[in-house]
């Protein structure tokens, strides 16, 4: 698995790999998780542009913390067990 922290601007989203499923965490400033989600191969940088409504920084100030995994059942465990452990603001 790996781990890739960018920040939440379209231009990083892009720069994210396609090529395997993962798990991506939204997190603000202060590091705390506002929402976790999947993305599934070949469909990272759509997913995450989802959550951009209007200009280039949706959530100012915010990170995309995200973890390749190796198909879409790893990273549903990951998933299941991130929000074990961390509530998100927003679900």
């Amino acid at each position: 698995m790996t781990k890739f922290m960018v920040r939440c601007k379209k231009k990083a989203i892009q720069e994210l790999p396609n090529n395997k499923s993962g798990v991506y965490i939204i997190k603000n400033h202060n590091g705390t998780n506002m929402y976790a989600g999947v993305a599934t191969r070949a469909k990272v940088q759509q997913q995450l542009e989802t959550h951009f409504h209007d200009g280039e920084h949706y959530i100012p100030g915010a990170w995309i913390e995200f973890h390749q995994c190796q198909n879409i059942t790893e990273a549903n465990a990951l998933l299941d067990k991130i929000l074990a452990h961390q509530t998100p603001t927003y679900q």
